[in-house]
């Protein structure tokens, strides 16, 4: 039973592994997750502002118009 277990993937040979291109695949990949991450912190910021320049803008409306 145990000579019947296959790997999914081959092994493959130390020398033929290019560690840089690995590190640089990361590093591009980390940058990449952290700006995407920065984008998405401030969404909530911008909505937030953005909401309430609505409301003032509908108060001095509103306030403009009926006083």
């Amino acid at each position: 039973m145990p000579d019947d277990h296959h790997p999914l993937m081959p092994r493959r040979n130390p020398e033929d592994i290019d560690l840089a291109a690995i590190k640089a695949d990361l590093e591009f990949l980390i940058e990449r997750f952290e700006r995407h991450r920065r984008e998405q912190a401030l969404k909530p910021l911008y909505t937030m502002i953005g909401s309430a320049a609505i409301v003032i803008a509908w108060i001095e409306l509103f306030w403009r118009h009926c006083f």
